[in-house]
């Protein structure tokens, strides 16, 4: 397998795991440095990110993979983030990765419906 494909291929197995509230396959996916930036926080340490996403994934129902893209350090995906509280939220992660683990996650979704406690199929 390529770099192209193998970091696409690990961008899908983290949102796959991260649907899934898989948090051991996310803790063996990021390196132990990881940084990650979100509309709603930022953080830095493997823990810290694992806690925030398992905490985040637990108003997650499913994800539609829309597309994945890798080089050879990096990837972005786009999927439709299905939540009960919030509606579909279309998301990207922005991944950097090392030695097959992601030392970044820049994540961006329209925060709106999260902010406000509303469905984004209300509005």
């Amino acid at each position: 397998m390529s770099n192209r494909a193998a970091t696409a291929t690990i961008a899908t197995e983290f949102i796959t795991a991260f649907a899934e509230r898989d948090a051991p396959r996310i803790q063996q996916l990021l390196a132990d440095d990881v940084h990650f930036q979100s509309p709603l926080s930022t953080l830095d340490g493997r823990q810290s990110v694992v806690a925030a996403i398992i905490g985040f994934a637990q108003a997650v129902d499913s994800v539609d993979i829309i597309a994945a893209l890798g080089d050879e350090t990096s990837a972005m995906i786009m999927y439709d983030m299905h939540t009960g509280p919030f509606g579909t939220l279309r998301t990207v992660d922005y991944l950097t990765l090392r030695d097959g683990a992601i030392t970044s996650d820049f994540l961006v979704f329209d925060t709106h419906p999260v902010r406000s406690g509303t469905s984004a199929t209300e509005e």
